[in-house]
């Protein structure tokens, strides 16, 4: 079964200066209430993003594994988001691994062609400033999806 990462019902739009994501789930855009996001959306340059809910919305089965919560996409940008509100270990491990398998999932189903620019992105609410293994964790992840991961309670659109 072909999985289809562009289902309008689970996508919204927005240009935004300052928004976040909110592991409801499904993820979803929040505009108020900034202690409830999980991380915190930078868009100086107001582009217009499309965020896509991906657990709890597309209807992957669970035979496909665990996949993250969110994919944004704008201009040439497509990106992974897995949200976390965990303050033990092993969550960012956990993470990657979520994004590891969102990501194949996407490769197997989807054009990725369009995508210069491809990111992988952690957040945990409880642990917003944490260095998640130092640069062989993000090597590692590099190495198996050619994507650029990323750690921190801030997105960046730039």
């Amino acid at each position: 079964m072909a999985i289809d990462f562009f289902q309008a019902k689970c996508q919204s739009a927005t240009n935004e200066r300052v928004f976040g994501i909110h592991d409801t789930p499904p993820a979803t855009l929040v505009f108020e209430n900034s202690d409830d996001w999980h991380v915190w959306i930078d868009n100086p340059y107001m582009k217009e993003i499309t965020h896509t809910a991906i657990d709890a919305c597309l209807g992957i089965p669970h035979a496909e594994g665990e996949r993250c919560e969110s994919m944004i996409t704008y201009e040439d940008v497509l990106m992974f988001v897995e949200l976390k509100d965990r303050g033990g270990g092993r969550w960012a491990g956990k993470a990657r691994d979520q994004l590891i398998n969102t990501i194949a999932l996407f490769k197997r189903n989807a054009n990725i062609v369009p995508y210069v620019k491809r990111y992988g992105h952690i957040a945990n609410k409880q642990r917003p400033h944490f260095k998640a293994g130092g640069m062989k964790f993000r090597q590692e992840f590099e190495d198996k999806t050619g994507f650029i991961l990323r750690v921190s309670d801030v997105i960046k659109i730039d």
